[in-house]
């Protein structure tokens, strides 16, 4: 039996505000943004340094919520082995109350670098990585 995984990838979010946290976080291809967004709760919000944002309406999959946006809120670097960068972004914070898990859009994606190999077995490349070089998906709770 093959076990289902998902592409999870390491980041280090770095708020305007100097908080610094590292997560796990979903790489979400089917989520759309107009520019490079982390979707997190308010929980994660609030350890980030923010507590609300403008409110808008974004549509998701089965229907539209209200999400709280902070404009130009953090810069994300993507981490590899150990602590190496892989690249980095600055990204707009969306606060989306009662979300499951964090994530990023393909902007995000693009942004970042992130080629995904195969969502199903969990596999994904960095632009800049050497041909052959194949990178396994991040493990919640690192």
């Amino acid at each position: 039996m093959v076990v289902r995984m998902v592409v999870y990838v390491k980041l280090r979010m770095r708020s305007k505000v100097g908080k610094v946290k590292e997560l796990v976080v979903l790489v979400n291809g089917g989520s759309h943004s107009p520019r490079p967004v982390l979707v997190v709760d308010e929980s994660t919000a609030r350890e980030l340094g923010y507590v609300s944002g403008d409110a808008w309406e974004a549509a998701v999959a089965d229907a539209r919520r209200i999400v709280y946006v902070v404009e130009n809120a953090l810069t994300l670097e993507l981490l590899g082995d150990g602590d190496e960068i892989l690249s980095r972004v600055d990204a707009d914070l969306v606060i989306h109350p009662g979300l499951e898990e964090p994530l990023i859009t393909d902007a995000t994606i693009d942004a970042l670098g992130i080629r995904v190999e195969s969502f199903f077995k969990g596999l994904w490349r960095h632009v800049s990585d050497p041909p052959g070089r194949v990178r396994m998906s991040a493990k919640v709770g690192e």
